[in-house]
């Protein structure tokens, strides 16, 4: 225990020892059993599969290789991401959807032993075989073993026998807390994806800063509704089962809404994107509401429930967003992009605060947050109580360069001693965001330093900034912005993809011609540009019909703008 009580570990393997022994008996993981009732793993079990997957891979000869999960998430990839970081070699979690290629190059550039996959990705791995590293093991993460060397059941069962026959390589090893365990591949929204080593040291100390500032306990349980190849989201998985609370998980976007009210949890982590999409829907069926409930949910009755905390009036106003998140949802944390504040205040509204935080996978990867009892709709908190943060090089408004200090900073990048140096100074990483601190010590984000647009008058525009304004236009699905086509790329241009639906509707028309669509869009550009200083106009604006591309966190990948089409240049008709 450290000084205020709470659990003090420097591995994983110490949290689940802590909480097999603390907890035997209490719920750690939940899931759906063939028909359909409610299934778990205790503490005790977990602890006992983790070491039984553990020595049966030690037994196989992986003792510290690297080995990848590539999968959907499932019990069985939590137990194998735990099993092969405390105590087996390096685990590494690799994007599901990714493209044939970068699969292939990862695994041989990341030096993989070994890959625990889905059905799905076996399928793709087996007809990629012959590109594949050699003398590659395969496992299957489901019941299923199709073609691959066993499953991670039956990896389970082989190390319950090494156990019972007094096999003890696996429980008896000792982790180091500096050394990398796990291999975290960015999604490389600016760039090329590197490989982000951590050691146990750099999760353990975010996931007990993370618990203490969330107030998180035992009482609490999460879904995991993003990808767990993800940090942001295996950091949430981690922080409940250090707290001794419960974890089940969401195969896909698909089942998300049965799996809330089945699952029924207290907190969930989400992107932006979708809570904002969740929002619309919520909207939609508020606004059919009638009689007393609508009455309460509108205007003032609204603020003054949330004002003055009228909780049981506010869940009887609000009963059918509650029924959606399965009634016992508490708080939802939100990160990886920007947040519009109007949907975290209406979330507030309905009685869920939304906790907005920072970060990036170099810092393992939360860096600061809000307070759930100060929640700031449109800033991302203070830095959380083991991180040092400073602004270099900032501008005339007091933004600059993010940079921070701390044990959860990252190791360096793989095989990368460039880049390593590059962002890692003295201790300090350089995150290559952009912010400012206001004067209550509430950081917020302005935008990436790659982004920025510099005109000749040293003004800094953030894209971030005018994007925010452009997507809260109701004829505008989302945006993005990017420097002009001038050989200065000083001046500002959009790539704009339009709801035609609420233009249909606009409109009063069934069909659209393409006169229709530009006239709306450019309408909306210039409506924004009278709410910026001039020489934060658009100057000139795209139509793309597709959305913009982006990672499996819902992340904008700017690199690409490939299927724009030109609308219209504004440089002669707006100012």
């Amino acid at each position: 225990m450290d000084e205020k009580g709470a659990l003090y570990v420097q591995t994983l393997m110490q949290m689940l020892l802590n909480q097999a022994q603390q907890f035997p008996q209490k719920r750690a993981f939940l899931y759906r059993t063939k028909d359909g009732t409610l299934g778990y793993y205790t503490y005790h079990k977990l602890l006992l599969c983790v070491q039984r997957l553990g020595s049966a891979l030690l037994d196989r000869g992986l003792e510290g290789r690297h080995i990848a999960i590539v999968g959907k998430n499932s019990i069985s990839w939590a137990l194998t991401y735990l099993a092969v970081s405390c105590g087996v070699g390096v685990v590494v979690p690799i994007e599901r959807e990714m493209q044939e290629d970068s699969l292939v190059n990862i695994l041989h550039y990341a030096g993989i032993r070994a890959v625990f996959a889905d059905k799905a990705t076996l399928q793709k791995l087996f007809a990629l075989r012959k590109k594949l590293p050699k003398k590659l093991m395969l496992f299957s993460l489901e019941e299923t073993p199709l073609e691959s060397e066993a499953t991670c059941f039956d990896l389970m069962r082989e190390g319950e026998t090494l156990l019972n026959a007094g096999f003890d390589a696996y429980t008896n090893r000792l982790i180091d807390p500096n050394e990398m365990a796990f291999l975290l591949f960015t999604s490389g929204t600016t760039g090329n994806a590197k490989g982000v080593m951590l050691s146990h040291r750099n999760l353990c100390s975010d996931i007990m800063s993370v618990a203490g500032r969330m107030r998180l306990t035992q009482n609490d349980s999460t879904l995991c509704l993003l990808p767990l190849h993800h940090s942001y989201q295996a950091i949430s998985m981690l922080t409940v089962l250090y707290v001794g609370g419960t974890v089940s998980f969401c195969e896909s976007l698909r089942a998300m809404a049965n799996d809330l009210t089945f699952y029924q949890p207290t907190v969930i982590t989400l992107v932006p994107l979708m809570l904002e999409k969740i929002h619309k829907k919520i909207l939609e069926q508020l606004s059919k509401q009638t009689g007393l409930k609508r009455s309460l949910t509108s205007g003032k009755m609204s603020f003054l429930m949330q004002r003055f905390e009228w909780k049981d009036l506010r869940k009887f106003a609000y009963s059918a967003v509650h029924a959606v998140f399965g009634g016992r949802l508490r708080m939802i944390i939100v990160g990886a992009a920007p947040l519009n504040p109007d949907v975290a205040k209406d979330f507030s509204s309905f009685g869920y605060p939304v906790i907005i935080g920072y970060g990036l996978t170099e810092c393992s990867p939360i860096i600061m947050c809000n307070d759930p009892d100060h929640v700031q709709p449109d800033g991302v908190g203070k830095p959380l109580d083991t991180v040092q943060v400073i602004i270099e090089n900032s501008d005339e408004s007091g933004a600059g360069e993010i940079c921070v200090k701390g044990p959860m900073v990252m190791l360096g990048y793989y095989k990368n001693k460039k880049a390593t140096q590059q962002v890692l100074q003295n201790g300090w990483l350089r995150t290559g965001d952009l912010g400012y601190c206001d004067e209550n010590g509430n950081y917020h984000i302005t935008g990436r330093s790659k982004n920025v647009i510099v005109t000749k008058g040293g003004k800094n525009i953030y894209p971030e900034e005018i994007e925010y304004y452009l997507n809260r236009d109701p004829l505008v699905l989302e945006s993005l912005i990017f420097g002009g086509d001038d050989a200065s790329q000083e001046s500002v241009a959009a790539t704009v993809v339009p709801d035609e639906a609420a233009i249909k509707e606009q409109l009063h028309k069934e069909q659209l011609t393409n006169e229709d669509i530009q006239k709306a869009v450019t309408d909306s550009v210039r409506r924004i540009n009278r709410l910026l200083p001039a020489y934060k106009a658009i100057r000139r604006v795209f139509i793309r019909k597709n959305a913009l591309d982006k990672t499996s966190l819902q992340k904008v990948q700017r690199t690409k703008r490939d299927e724009d089409e030109e609308a219209e240049d504004l440089n002669q008709t707006e100012t």
